[in-house]
């Protein structure tokens, strides 16, 4: 699946920093973890639309993992984005960015070092859209949420002028750019996701007959079936 095969010229320069961790911030009292660059952390800028298919897998296996109530929550929050970024929840929600050193970190400008998003929210929107995931699969358990069968984003465009006018995206967060990947895989006939027959995690893999997410869970569930057969004769 090519997000740019659905939308030409769709370039979303997004910059990801190499260490996350969570810090502090007291907003009218209470104190707030903010996912957020470490101190040392590097910059990399990188195209996020280039891989949707392994943004849109990872972000559904952190969504599995969250809702399964995993340990190490917050660290697993931290991995994805050092290798994904942040979401960018506040540039959805209209938020005026400031970069004065007092504002919170979600109203520092979007990808500076400051910026951070509370790891609440953060964990939230991962959550929801795997238990979108398991709507589709006929696997929610109890009644949706109406808000969590909403899958939305904010994707603008503009048009150049000229005599060849070019239509050009522009894309105000990731969360946007996962989202449309989403939409695009789970409504095509070829989605490539896959739940892995052994462990059960989220992977991409675009061959029809993929069901385990490597071969150690292909190997140990062959022995495990293997050893059940032993045990019946």
């Amino acid at each position: 699946m090519e997000l740019n095969a659905l939308f030409p010229n769709l370039n979303v320069m997004w910059t990801r920093w190499s260490e996350y961790t969570l810090v502090k911030n007291e907003i009218s009292g209470p104190y707030i973890d903010f996912l957020a660059p470490a101190p040392s952390a590097a910059a990399l800028t990188f195209n996020c639309a280039d891989h949707p298919e392994t943004l849109v897998a990872d972000a559904l296996e952190l969504g599995r993992q969250l809702f399964l109530g995993a340990p190490e929550k917050d660290r697993l929050c931290a991995v994805f984005a050092a290798r994904h970024g942040l979401l960018g929840l506040e540039a959805e929600k209209d938020t005026p960015f400031d970069d004065r050193p007092e504002m919170p970190p979600f109203c520092q400008p979007l990808n500076s070092r400051e910026y951070g998003e509370d790891i609440g929210l953060f964990q939230t929107s991962f959550m929801e859209l795997y238990q979108h995931y398991l709507s589709t699969r006929g696997e929610l358990a109890s009644t949706p949420n109406p808000q969590v069968m909403d899958v939305s984003g904010l994707i603008g465009y503009r048009l150049t002028s000229g005599q060849t006018p070019q239509l050009v995206w522009e894309v105000r967060s990731m969360q946007s750019v996962l989202r449309l990947a989403y939409a695009a895989m789970v409504t095509s006939e070829k989605s490539g996701l896959r739940v892995c027959k052994n462990c059960g995690k989220v992977y991409y893999n675009s061959h029809a007959k993929s069901e385990f997410c490597g071969n150690r869970c292909r190997n140990y569930y062959n022995v495990k079936v293997f050893r059940e057969r032993a045990r019946s004769i």
